[in-house]
């Protein structure tokens, strides 16, 4: 284990700070590839953040997409999704031991695609990062995702009945600080 390592694992995750070189990413592995679509994007953030995302009428939200690239911005957060269309690692099967429940190794092995979602703003709390982003995934997750990985962490989290409630439990942890503004509807 790295001096860095030991030290973050004695830290609070409140006073971590995140880095505008290395984003903090949480990743969705998937059954077969998606490529989220702007308006199922734009959908799932009005819903974890209960504003609207048309990017119109002066809000600062707004999600926006080129090929396979795609940005969110949520209030003062700016969020990347990367779609990869194989597997996170090569060979998941070969590669389980690490995960000590039947359920998660199960997970890790279904897989054959993912989505990583990037926080990328610099300097702010990690616990607050970390709320922005599994606010998003939880609406977001469904059949074809098998469980979330959040590498920094090493803590992969099964999709399971629970997965939503549980996300929803961490990401409620933090004000995230996005301004609500009047649907224009």
């Amino acid at each position: 284990m790295s001096f860095k390592t030991a030290l973050r694992k004695l830290l609070p995750m409140r006073w971590q700070r995140t880095t505008g070189e290395k984003p903090l990413t949480v990743v969705l592995l998937l059954v077969r590839p998606h490529l989220f679509s702007v308006d199922e994007l734009r959908q799932a953030a009005e819903r974890a953040f209960r504003t609207p995302f048309s990017g119109q009428d002066g809000s600062p939200n707004c999600v926006s997409q080129s090929g396979q690239v795609t940005f969110l911005k949520a209030g003062p957060h700016v969020v990347n999704l990367f779609y990869y269309p194989k597997p996170y690692i090569d060979n998941p099967k070969d590669n389980v031991t690490w995960l000590p429940q039947a359920i998660q190794r199960e997970a890790w092995i279904k897989h054959s695609a993912c989505v990583g979602v990037d926080y990328l703003n610099g300097g702010v709390a990690v616990s607050l990062a970390y709320s922005v982003l599994l606010k998003l995934i939880a609406e977001v997750i469904d059949g074809n995702c098998t469980a979330v990985y959040i590498p920094r962490e090493n803590r992969l989290i099964p999709n399971h009945e629970s997965i939503y409630m549980e996300l929803q439990r961490f990401a409620s942890s933090r004000d995230l600080g996005i301004p609500k503004h009047p649907n224009p509807d």
